[in-house]
């Protein structure tokens, strides 16, 4: 069964390949309306992000965000919600992860 993707979810038009938000150019913009923090603005010059479009069955998007040298996946499926993290670029040993309060699970990154 093939569900559509949200369109609230989504974005609209997504063609067949990767998008991406040109984050140097959007704090430079922040930083022209002069109300920018410049925490905020370091992190965004930082920060990479890409769109893949979902495939058949997914609710949304594939959205990945790339920051501290992580990046994390999402995207909503039919049945449940996907998350991708790689730490292959850094030497973090363990993930402390949680999910809506319930407390932190440790996920170590290399299992062997």
């Amino acid at each position: 069964m093939t569900t559509s993707i949200d369109p609230s979810d989504n974005t609209d038009g997504i063609g067949p390949s990767q998008h991406f938000l040109d984050t140097k150019q959007l704090a430079g913009a922040l930083t022209l309306l002069g109300t920018a923090d410049p925490v905020c603005v370091e992190v965004l010059t930082r920060l990479n992000l890409r769109v893949y479009p979902g495939e058949p069955g997914d609710r949304t998007a594939y959205v990945v965000l790339d920051v501290h040298g992580v990046s994390i996946g999402v995207k909503r499926r039919a049945g449940d919600l996907y998350l991708h993290v790689d730490t292959t670029e850094t030497d973090d040993r363990l993930i402390a992860f949680e999910a809506n309060g319930y407390g932190e699970t440790d996920h170590p990154t290399n299992p062997s």
